[in-house]
């Protein structure tokens, strides 16, 4: 089943620069580029980190980035970006970039991307988790729209695009 990708957000929420890793930020750009081909808009915090590298691959192709900043200014924002609406909700900005989103794909961070999870799992949207995670326990998660990749793979990321358009047809449905 096909999505109307010109209506479709995917956010992709993961650790700053400081917080993840190499492989993480690779992958990233990587699915940016992806989801670009597809025509996939794709939504995020906008700051540096995952952020910025998955902007970076989603404009190798083209593609359409926003960003949902916790700031008041539009300057936070990576310079990948599209259009940047500011919230001036600090932590809060979660909320908007959560309900916002279609689906969402995660790669490794900390806390702060624990707390996006949570509030993905909470409100029922469809969640990828690529990379390692250490931090959680994604073997006691059990939920019909949640899959957890474990290796960095080129194959994982078509694996992870793959579960959330089936699961975003499913919910348009």
């Amino acid at each position: 089943m096909e999505i109307d990708s010109h209506k479709t957000i995917v956010g992709i929420i993961g650790g700053h620069s400081h917080n993840t890793n190499q492989q993480a930020l690779s992958l990233a750009e990587k699915t940016g580029e992806q989801l670009a081909k597809l025509g996939i808009t794709i939504a995020c915090g906008g700051e540096d980190g995952i952020m910025e590298a998955i902007c970076k691959g989603a404009k190798h192709c083209n593609g359409t980035t926003i960003a949902i900043t916790k700031s008041n200014k539009k300057g936070d924002a990576n310079r990948y970006v599209d259009y940047v609406i500011p919230t001036s909700l600090d932590l809060a900005f979660m909320n908007v970039l959560a309900w916002s989103s279609d689906a969402v794909i995660a790669f490794d961070g900390r806390f702060g991307t624990m707390c996006e999870i949570g509030l993905i799992l909470d409100i029922g949207r469809p969640l990828v988790l690529l990379g390692k995670h250490e931090l959680i326990h994604t073997e006691k998660i059990k939920v019909h729209n949640f899959v957890h990749l474990e290796e960095y793979s080129d194959e994982n990321i078509q694996k992870a695009i793959d579960f959330v358009i089936q699961h975003i047809s499913k919910n348009r449905s």
